[in-house]
């Protein structure tokens, strides 16, 4: 189940990185490049999608809600002082500010498959609602902090 997991988050970013290429064209803000964020040497890739991306059965492998108004908010992250790069546990919290100042605090849960590590966050939301999301990743090993911030505008489908 776990390397279907990870072919199915892999595939799910594809494609929603496809839609959003269509779906965002019209959009100057929306631009691929901003899925990923370096901080020394964590490569963070980040991305918020509707959950009805992904099938039943895989929402309810990972413990999240499926329906046409609810996102999930996917963050990894690499340590690239290993080769090839290895996936980093660490501790992630956050929240989610639309352009109104509504706060929405966000809860990760780890989703760890081996060779790949996730954390996702559930965040609730209306047709066209614009968010800035706010993420903290803090090693607890070393008390490395780090702070990412990225804009995800949602559609119900």
């Amino acid at each position: 189940m776990k390397s279907k997991l990870v072919y199915f988050f892999t595939l799910c970013l594809l494609s929603f990185s496809a839609f959003s290429v269509s779906a965002f064209a019209a959009d100057s803000e929306h631009n691929s490049a901003k899925h990923q964020t370096v901080k020394g040497n964590w490569e963070i890739h980040h991305i918020a999608f509707p959950s009805t991306f992904i099938q039943p059965s895989v929402a309810k492998a990972v413990g999240v809600n499926r329906r046409n108004t609810n996102g999930l908010i996917n963050v990894s992250i690499l340590d690239t002082k290993q080769t090839p790069k290895k996936p980093l546990k660490l501790k992630l919290s956050g929240y989610a500010q639309n352009l109104v100042g509504q706060r929405k605090e966000l809860t990760f849960k780890e989703v760890d498959e081996g060779d790949a590590v996730y954390y996702l966050a559930e965040l609730a939301y209306s047709n066209q609602e614009t968010f800035k999301i706010y993420v903290t990743l803090t090693d607890t090993n070393t008390g490395r902090v780090e702070n990412i911030m990225f804009m995800q505008k949602m559609w119900v489908d």
